[in-house]
């Protein structure tokens, strides 16, 4: 059974909002009923979801059109996950590309490694909220230069007794 193909998610009758552009999102998990609940959260919030279920598929979906952001859950091996982003991000005109990664408990100390990297890059831990996933989506998405310059001033202040914000 052939898996590697992406799929998505607004072609089976969604109900996605067709006002402006809206965000298209590479939605890559490994399981399929978490893949399909990511995807209807992100669907119900008015973006376009296209679904993989590999790393391949998930490469693949840089060739459907522009994509806007990447949500994966690493699963077992958050090191592939990491790699396939850098990949992602190695092709030309997603040097930028966002992502929002899903992780077990076990996999703390990751949110360092990816909020090390220049692009916008977050880390949530499962369980996850809808709520918070939402939150953390439009922030990665909407304002992804604020958060690396915000990064890149780092929080040591520059006066004693006063924060930069």
């Amino acid at each position: 059974m052939k898996e590697s193909q992406p799929k998505r998610f607004d072609e089976a009758g969604s109900s996605g909002s067709s006002s402006g552009r809206q965000a298209s999102v590479i939605v890559w998990d490994a399981s399929p009923l978490s893949l399909l609940t990511l995807a209807g959260v992100l669907d119900t919030q008015g973006y376009r979801c296209v679904c993989a279920r590999d790393s391949d598929s998930a490469m693949k979906t840089l060739e459907m059109g522009r994509q806007d952001l990447l949500v994966c859950d690493v699963g077992d091996d958050a090191a592939a996950a990491l790699e396939t982003i850098e990949k992602m991000r190695s092709v030309p005109s997603y040097e930028q590309l966002p992502a929002v990664m899903l992780a077990d408990a076990r996999w703390a100390g990751l949110e360092k490694k990816a909020e090390a990297s220049y692009q916008p890059t977050r880390c949530l831990f499962k369980p996850i909220d809808p709520n918070s996933l939402i939150a953390v989506v439009d922030q990665v998405l909407w304002m992804p230069s604020l958060v690396s310059s915000h990064r890149r001033r780092g929080s040591r202040p520059s006066r004693p007794g006063w924060v930069s914000l």
